[in-house]
């Protein structure tokens, strides 16, 4: 007598095939971790543009805390090292990048005064790549942390008047 195969693992195989999503056709509802926006039509039209970031969640809130504490450290004239230095320019690099994109999310043109403060910020702490540039000198620093931290109350200020429109 001849085995017969058995044909339940097939089926079962086939069957697994045929229900999984693929990445081509986005079809995964709402099981994505995804913060974008899935590329179903009805996913698009419910939770904004297509491929574009839906989460709401506002970006800077959480770096202020962070540069504040290093405002106040270089307010009272502590020692700033170059690895010190090095990442502050990061941490304000990406805090003011979060500020722009929270403002455009929220839908706040800017008037240029915002753009030019962060731009004189920015440009004050140097870096960049190959830059041989430590940040703005020690007679510099109280107005560095002047600026930075009008640049944290125009942000704020400009955050309250949006959430105050809602």
């Amino acid at each position: 007598m001849r085995p017969r195969p058995n044909l339940l693992p097939i089926l079962l195989l086939c069957g697994l095939a045929a229900c999984r999503d693929t990445p081509e056709t986005g079809a995964r509802g709402n099981a994505s971790s995804s913060p974008y926006t899935a590329d179903s039509e009805s996913r698009a039209r419910e939770d904004g543009l297509e491929g574009t970031n839906s989460g709401a969640e506002l970006e800077a809130p959480r770096l202020i805390p962070a540069v504040k504490n290093q405002l106040e450290l270089m307010g009272t004239g502590s020692q700033a090292n170059p690895e010190n230095m090095t990442a502050y320019r990061n941490l304000v690099s990406d805090l003011v990048s979060s500020m722009q994109a929270d403002l455009y999310r929220v839908g706040q043109a800017d008037s240029g005064d915002f753009k030019s403060l962060s731009d004189s910020v920015l440009s004050e702490l140097g870096g960049g790549p190959g830059s041989t540039t430590e940040g703005p000198d020690r007679s510099q620093i109280p107005q560095h942390v002047a600026r930075m931290r009008r640049l944290i109350d125009m942000y704020q200020h400009t955050m309250r008047q949006a959430a105050d429109k809602l």
